[in-house]
């Protein structure tokens, strides 16, 4: 079943101001994930301190979201370079 994607501001704002093939990158990479979670994705990793957190890594940029089952919901919370997202 495919989950719905929820972008907060930030990251849209990030989408916007990347370069437009990036971008598209990102925002397939997240629909992957959305068409079948579960399915096994070798850069995908759990965040520490953040329950149902993960992040994916696309290239130099990181995208870290949520994924609640029950709503059937990935709130993508943040997109940002390597260097700034780990801060």
């Amino acid at each position: 079943m495919r989950m719905w994607v929820h972008y907060r501001r930030g990251p849209v704002k990030a989408l916007r101001r990347i370069q437009r093939a990036k971008a598209e990158d990102i925002i397939g990479a997240i629909g992957r994930i959305a068409a079948d979670a579960s399915a096994p994705n070798n850069n995908v990793r759990p965040l520490k301190g953040v329950s149902d957190g993960f992040r994916i890594r696309v290239g130099d940029w990181r995208v870290s979201y949520t994924i609640n089952r029950e709503a059937q919901v990935i709130d993508v919370f943040e997109i940002a370079p390597r260097g700034g997202a780990y801060q």
